[in-house]
């Protein structure tokens, strides 16, 4: 059961990322429009507003891919759990010595193979899982470099400059937000060992 509930936090932590992301991406699109204002002095900075829209979406589908992996690590691990569960019973049964041991053999080989199996699908979807936290956190970081970029753009503004600043601060905000949650939830994952 506690592993149902560190699931459900996880799928909350990935529910807020996403989130972020799509709040960035709202904001990039203002961005744009509000540059597309200040004419030929922010054209950079509509130009790293795009980008942030482009890291959005990408987080996106980087969080709806992890999601995918976290559920089919839950499948393996749920298959593992009944396997191992019909192992132990057959082995009991298998002690009462005989006949019933003798046919119970057979049996018991093919739940150990089955065991096996899962174990090393559960070991590679965990390296799965770790090597894409390892791409998300890049990708945030990546995004933080554009975030920042659209500060120092944001000075080139005209008479925008202070609605620029603000908003490549709500999204620098936003991104740091973003890359501390992943972190958070990369730790989560490595706890609950999925």
């Amino acid at each position: 059961m506690n592993e149902l509930k560190a699931i459900a936090k996880i799928n909350q932590e990935v529910k807020s990322i996403v989130y972020a992301a799509e709040n960035i991406s709202l904001t990039a699109t203002n961005a744009i429009l509000v540059a597309n204002q200040s004419g030929l002095n922010a054209v950079g900075f509509s130009v790293v507003a795009r980008e942030l829209r482009m890291f959005s979406e990408r987080m996106a589908i980087a969080m709806q891919g992890l999601l995918e992996l976290i559920y089919q690590q839950l499948v393996a691990t749920a298959a593992l759990r009944h396997q191992a569960h019909n192992l132990e019973l057959l082995n009991k049964t298998g002690a009462y010595g005989g006949l019933a041991q003798t046919r119970i053999a057979t049996a018991c080989a093919r739940n150990q193979a089955a065991v096996d199996e899962l174990e090393r699908i559960i070991e590679s979807q965990m390296h799965s899982l770790q090597v894409s936290i390892k791409r998300i956190r890049k990708q945030c970081a990546t995004g933080l470099v554009i975030a920042r970029s659209a500060g120092i753009e944001a000075a080139h503004g005209g008479a925008m400059v202070g609605v620029l600043r603000q908003i490549a601060q709500v999204v620098t905000e936003v991104t740091d937000n973003i890359l501390m949650r992943v972190k958070t939830l990369q730790l989560r994952l490595t706890e609950t060992g999925l």
